[in-house]
């Protein structure tokens, strides 16, 4: 790759050559059944190049040399065409990179085969708690990718690794009634996928549900279990972490760092060597050293997060947050492994202190909340109504607010955490909130 580098130099004024080469296996479950197993393998090249402060992006789905070389051709071509960013500055600079992480090369050979086998076995297990239930859908997979990052200032940085995952997802119909669908994961750096764990998981929630319970209007304690926190903070709270909304106006986080936002129960931060991380990467998109990143530390905001364009712009370093989307070519402020610190209580001696409230699993809506102002309005569902420390069945009800609001009224956090490997990944606990207005359907 040195060699395309020195070659694109000769078009622009400064480049950057990434390559992703990535392979892809899983086997998915339908109405009891196996539906579908693949291997999916390719690679992917990314150039990124500036003349006279224009920006030429080209992609191309290959590493081959002489495709490469037509790949930066484009973009030298693309560049002529754009009009100058003035504010553009430069490429990343070559940074310190912490020792990589050694990655588990079972996860590279890995067939569908094993990953059906967990399918099937889960389906087993599933029709053996429950005769009533259905496994709707589901699936097993693995992703592993190999990246190399150069830019004509020195960087050149290489990593590989992959991760596992499995989910099910769950409908029982019993004497009339019909759950809603019930979902429980499990994803790690290895292949000893909790399967038990998440049917046992996952047939618990149905059983609840089979016992539907009217909501109402009231104000109770609510716990937001990890699929609803990581659905509601990825779109309401985390884009406001980005410097890049700070010079654009729209975060409310502009003058509140040092301030408290949330409860001091909350501490949340950004750390893609945590345990539990899938996807411990030393260097972001750009190639630029990752690091964690504290951003709520004891409901106290400590700052924002940033990629090399936009931290060049506010006069700042990166945080190594820019993050590469390999259709598009472009870069954007992103996160690795968002982490929302633990408690010292189990889930179990927190519900059984609930006189009356609600253990909400899974929202529906939260893609449209605001993340200029913090409103939300979402439907929780499925949700599971909690009367004198024991889980009684489900309900459906709406809550509409403000998440700063609610974070502030955050009193505990449990010592279970989650790895939420869909949307942003997330490494959550459960939640309980104090006071949540919640209306009745």
């Amino acid at each position: 790759m040195e060699n395309l580098v020195r070659y694109a130099e000769k078009l622009f004024d400064e480049v950057e050559i990434a390559v992703y080469r990535s392979r892809e296996v899983s086997a998915s479950v339908e109405l009891n059944e196996i539906s579908m197993a693949s291997t999916r393998s390719g690679a992917v090249t990314v150039i990124r190049g500036i003349k006279d402060k224009r920006l030429g992006l080209a992609v191309v789905d290959s590493d081959e040399e002489h495709r490469v070389k037509e790949a930066i051709e484009r973009a030298a071509k693309m560049a002529k065409l754009n009009s100058p960013d003035e504010k553009w500055i430069s490429l990343p600079e070559p940074g310190k990179y912490r020792e990589r992480p050694k990655p588990n090369y079972e996860l590279k050979e890995v067939s569908p085969d094993g990953l059906v086998e967990m399918l099937v076995r889960g389906i087993k297990l599933a029709r053996e708690k429950d005769e009533n239930l259905i496994v709707a859908g589901g699936e097993g997979g693995v992703d592993w990718e190999e990246s190399r990052i150069l830019n004509s200032h020195g960087v050149d940085v290489s990593q590989e690794g992959g991760a596992a995952f499995f989910f099910l997802e769950f409908v029982g119909r019993k004497e009339g009634v019909v759950t809603p669908g019930i979902f429980d994961f499990d994803a790690r750096r290895d292949l000893n996928l909790d399967v038990d764990g998440v049917v046992e998981r996952a047939a618990q929630k149905v059983k609840w549900a089979y016992n539907v319970i009217p909501s109402k209007n009231e104000e109770v304690p609510v716990i937001l279990g990890p699929w609803a926190i990581a659905g509601l903070l990825s779109y309401a709270l985390f884009p406001a972490f980005s410097g890049e909304r700070l010079i654009k106006g729209t975060t409310p986080l502009a003058d509140k760092v040092d301030e408290r936002i949330a409860s001091e129960v909350l501490t949340i931060y950004d750390d893609p060597f945590h345990p539990l991380a899938i996807e411990p990467v030393i260097a972001d998109g750009e190639g630029v050293p990752t690091r964690k990143n504290v951003l709520i530390e004891n409901g106290t905001f400590k700052g924002f997060v940033w990629d090399n364009y936009w931290a060049r712009v506010h006069g700042t370093e990166s945080t190594g947050n820019g993050k590469r989307d390999t259709r598009s070519g472009g870069v954007k402020i992103g996160f690795h492994s968002m982490v929302i610190e633990k408690g010292s209580r189990a889930l179990e001696d927190i519900i059984g202190e609930i006189k009356r409230g609600y253990l909400v699993d899974g929202f529906q809506g939260a893609h449209s909340s605001n993340p200029d102002n913090g409103n939300f309005a979402v439907t929780a569902n499925p949700a599971f109504l909690i009367e004198d420390g024991e889980v009684k069945g489900a309900s459906v009800f709406l809550i509409a607010g403000n998440v700063y609001e609610l974070l502030k009224g955050a009193s505990e956090v449990t010592r279970e955490q989650t790895v939420m490997p869909f949307m942003t990944t997330m490494i959550t606990p459960f939640i309980k909130f104090e006071n949540v207005r919640i209306a009745g359907k």
